[in-house]
């Protein structure tokens, strides 16, 4: 869990999707991360402070309203300008707009440097003769390699298979992403030290294989390999976070952290053309309130947006320690009292302290999904304790309820316990 919660809403601010501070040749801007005022300062001068949910749903009924009143005339105001028809993600329309839930966030950034590392994509995978499969960090052309290059160096996340037979080449199969294979005929492979690196011969492979691995030809496209470390940075993409917009997770969803500040680029909208505060909250709760892995369906355009139960001022978070005491006194307040997670036992889960100190709960499985951990140390998106308190979970176990029983924890605790678990869900 990021120390910071940056909780707002995930508008798809004007000029803002991947773009920079200034409009990027290929759309996408990049950037170094940086992540300044959140959603509680003004995004422009006009802007008007809402201190309910009365002005905001008035303004903001409905997902569509959203779009309209603020997201089009802020963002795709005109053909070829901002992210109509020109830069990434397209918002042009209310189907574009609601599109980009679960899309990969800087596709079409200019450099691949520029990529931060919550937005690198899985990268491809290499499946050898002997069935050892290994996920492609990098590639490395050498310099001044012709327009083909007849070799390259690859990186891998741990030792090559065998290496004296056909290889292939796989995508990871993931958000609805169809499965790629293709054959590395007449690659040619040499080991190197360390053993997760491979030098690729591939003079004898064909002008369609080599180019596939010239990373030299970016933003990828095609028949293109994708690597896991597309800035280099030596940190790759697994567990990347964030998505153009994260159905329930508007603090993963790259479109609204871009309103927060300069961290992921420059900030957004660059045109405040009916962007507001009121807007900046529609967009957080319309995303807060999307189920866990929705799919874009045009017929959520007039339901209303949610905004009971959610923050006013999502931008008051503030930072979140990830402190165990914290949880502890949480965990006693709304689970472990009465006929629950305490002396009782519910669904046979203790979350007193001495049960927790025990084992009991973290690591071990759960008894309503037993293939996930209650509390997955380092992984809270894994942790089965969160999907219980986290609002639109959808992988609950069926007909079982969200908790605690008396009401969803506040955004504030959830967040705290998300870093408890994130930083390793240590009890010292």
């Amino acid at each position: 869990m990021r120390a910071l919660l940056l909780s707002g809403a995930i508008l798809l601010a004007s000029c803002s999707g991947d773009g920079g501070g200034e409009p990027p040749a290929s759309g996408d801007g990049g950037g170094p991360p940086s992540v300044g005022p959140g959603a509680s300062g003004s995004t422009g001068p006009g802007a008007s402070v809402s201190t309910g949910d009365a002005p905001v749903a008035a303004r903001f009924p409905t997902p569509r309203a959203l779009y309209e009143g603020a997201v089009a005339g802020s963002c795709a105001g005109a053909e070829g300008s901002c992210h109509h028809g020109w830069a990434q993600p397209e918002l042009s329309s209310f189907e574009a707009f609601i599109a980009t839930a679960g899309a990969f966030c800087q596709t079409g950034v200019g450099d691949p440097r520029a990529v931060v590392d919550g937005c690198e994509r899985p990268g491809d995978r290499l499946m050898f003769a002997d069935g050892v499969e290994r996920a492609l960090l990098g590639v490395v052309v050498p310099e001044g390699a012709p327009r083909v290059p007849s070799e390259v160096t690859v990186a891998l996340d741990g030792p090559a298979g065998d290496v004296s037979a056909v290889a292939r080449v796989r995508a990871p199969v993931a958000e609805g992403q169809a499965e790629y294979r293709q054959e590395l005929r007449g690659v040619v492979f040499t080991p190197l030290d360390p053993a997760s690196r491979l030098r690729l011969d591939l003079s004898r492979a064909g002008e369609e294989v080599a180019r596939a691995f010239d990373l030299r030809r970016w933003p990828r496209r095609g028949a293109d390999v994708v690597v896991g470390d597309a800035n280099g940075n030596g940190r790759d993409a697994a567990g990347a976070p964030l998505r153009q917009l994260v159905p329930g997770r508007p603090e993963r969803s790259f479109l609204y952290l871009r309103l927060l500040g300069d961290e992921l680029g420059a900030r957004m909208p660059l045109v405040e053309n009916g962007w507001s505060r009121e807007a900046t909250r529609a967009l957080y709760c319309f995303v807060r309130g999307l189920p866990e892995g929705w799919q874009p369906d045009t017929r959520i355009a007039d339901e209303p947006i949610a905004y009971a139960g959610c923050p006013t001022d999502p931008g008051d978070i503030g930072p979140v320690v990830s402190d165990y005491e914290a949880v502890q006194a949480i965990f006693d307040q709304r689970c472990a009292s009465g006929p629950c997670h305490g002396g009782e036992r519910a669904s046979g889960l203790d979350l007193r302290r001495a049960a927790i100190a025990r084992g009991d709960v973290i690591g071990a499985p759960s008894r309503q999904a037993p293939d996930r951990a209650l509390i997955a140390p380092g992984a809270a998106d894994e942790s089965y304790l969160v999907c219980k308190i986290e609002p639109g979970c959808a992988e609950r176990a069926q007909g079982t309820a969200m908790m605690p029983v008396g009401g969803e924890l506040g955004a504030e605790d959830r967040a705290a316990i998300r870093a408890w678990i994130e930083a390793g869900a240590k009890l010292d």
